[in-house]
C-alpha cells in the first residue's frame, strides 16, 4: 500500500502499539481494572474487524445473513441483535457472530474460544460494575475489596492471554482463506 490507503493502517498500528504498551504498564503496576478495559477494547475491535473481513473481505456471508442467523438464537428472541460494520457493536453480539461459523483450526489453543471470550466478558462486566456497587437493600458488597482486586487481576491477565489467542486465530483464519482462494 502506498499514499493515502496506507495511512489509516499505520495510524491503527500505532494506536494498537500504544494500547499494548498501556496494557503492559497497567499490569506491571497493578492497575488491573484499566488493563481489563484495554483488553476489552482490543478484543472488541478484533472481533469487529473479523466480522467486517468475513462480510466485506471474503463475501462468505452478508451482514443481513449474520443478523438473521443471530436472531434465531434464543438470547435474541425478545430483541433482535444490533450489529453494524461501520459503528461499534456490543462485544456479546460480536462473540455470538464469531460463534456462528467458528472453527478452532484443530488447535487446542483456539478450542472453545467464543465461549472463553464470553466468560471473560462476563467477568469484565462484574469488575466494571462492582467497583462501588452495593445492593441498595443491604448496603453491603458481595466480596471484600481484596477479593475484588484479585478478581480484577485475574480478569486482566486472562484478557491479555485472550487478546493474543484471538489475534492468532484471526490471522490463521485469514491465511487459510487466502491459501484456499489462491488454490494453494
Amino acid at each position: 500500500m502506498t499514499g493515502r490507503a496506507a495511512e489509516p493502517n499505520r495510524v491503527k498500528q500505532e494506536r494498537y502499539a500504544r494500547a499494548h504498551e498501556r496494557l503492559t504498564l497497567a499490569l506491571e503496576h497493578g492497575f488491573y481494572i484499566e488493563a481489563a478495559m484495554i483488553c476489552e477494547s482490543i478484543l472488541t475491535d478484533r472481533l469487529h474487524s473479523h466480522l467486517h473481513w468475513r462480510v466485506e473481505g471474503t463475501g462468505l456471508c452478508t451482514l443481513e445473513e449474520v443478523v438473521e442467523r443471530l436472531a434465531q438464537k434464543s438470547v435474541f428472541r425478545k430483541s433482535p441483535p444490533q450489529i453494524s460494520l461501520t459503528k461499534p457493536s456490543s462485544m456479546f453480539v460480536l462473540i455470538m457472530a464469531m460463534g456462528l461459523d467458528f472453527d478452532d483450526l484443530g488447535l487446542d489453543r483456539h478450542r472453545d474460544l467464543p465461549q472463553r471470550l464470553n466468560r471473560w466478558r462476563e467477568d469484565r462486566n462484574k469488575i466494571t460494575h462492582n467497583i462501588t456497587y452495593t445492593r441498595p437493600d443491604l448496603k453491603s458488597y458481595d466480596e471484600a475489596f481484596a477479593e475484588f482486586m484479585a478478581t480484577a487481576e485475574g480478569c486482566a491477565k486472562d484478557g491479555k492471554l485472550l487478546v493474543g489467542c484471538l489475534t492468532d486465530w484471526d490471522r490463521a483464519v485469514r491465511r487459510r482463506h487466502a491459501r484456499a482462494s489462491h488454490g494453494v
